[in-house]
């Protein structure tokens, strides 16, 4: 499949003014990376999904001319990358321009804004500065359980859960081979493996690419417990377990 979309996050408290301030400038850099490294193209931007919990923009490049498409998704992974490892954006002033006042959103509320494509994660965690170099993210295999909430596979295979722990959007990027699966987990809990991606402050998973198994989790029924037995056969006229447990300390006393 074409590796067509970008995305833009933001984590935090985001309010709906600064929200509508950062895609402003998050079409502008499209834009101006559409004209600088594509301008030989016709491509139309769309928004192909918003989601709330991370407020999460995804765009799909649609064009006849699919290289002219990979050519901008790749300079944007080129910008994210360059703003996360505080070196300077590889590109004219107009676009370093509009991708630094997308990290000036960073503050009290905002805790970060990530830039995504369905190859990497940049996680930029304050204003950029290159004479700062500081590490944003870890990289590893691993688990992470959560609740599906939207499937997507137009021109790509996704979806977005919700962890059990953080309770914030967690993006699976699926290889083919698993396409099989999306129908019978959108809603459930499962646990998904694969590389994941977390913010380093504090281990939250934002996303899991090169996945390698969706397992179901069972669901347990409210109030199963009262169905649990003890190991031991019990009569009537045995000893109960409050008089055993008695007996048995005092035997220790």
């Amino acid at each position: 499949m074409v590796d067509n979309t970008l995305t833009l996050a933001l984590e935090g408290d985001v309010s709906l003014p600064a929200f509508a301030e950062t895609m402003r400038h998050f079409s502008n850099l499209v834009d101006a990376l559409t004209k600088e490294v594509a301008s030989d193209s016709e491509i139309i931007w769309e928004i192909e999904a918003l989601q709330a919990g991370s407020a999460l923009a995804t765009v799909i490049g649609l064009s006849s001319q699919d290289e002219a498409v990979l050519r901008v998704v790749e300079a944007y992974d080129r910008v994210g990358n360059a703003l996360e490892q505080r070196k300077p954006i590889p590109f004219s002033t107009n676009i370093a321009r509009e991708a630094e006042q997308i990290t000036k959103k960073v503050s009290n509320n905002i805790t970060a804004v990530r830039f995504l494509t369905s190859k990497a994660d940049h996680i930029i965690y304050g204003v950029f500065d290159p004479q700062k170099n500081i590490d944003t993210k870890t990289i590893s295999i691993g688990t992470v359980t959560g609740r599906v909430q939207t499937i997507t596979e137009r021109n790509r295979l996704n979806f977005t859960m919700y962890d059990t722990i953080f309770d914030r959007s967690v993006t699976c990027y699926l290889p083919e081979k698993l396409k099989s699966r999306m129908p019978e987990i959108w809603g459930k809990v499962v646990e998904v493996t694969g590389l994941i991606t977390r913010e380093i402050e504090i281990g939250r998973p934002v996303s899991i690419r090169e996945v390698t198994d969706i397992a179901l989790v069972p669901i347990i029924k409210a109030g199963s417990y009262k169905q649990a037995r003890g190991i031991l056969d019990w009569k009537p006229g045995d000893e109960g377990a409050e008089v055993a447990i008695r007996r048995l300390r005092d035997a220790n006393n």
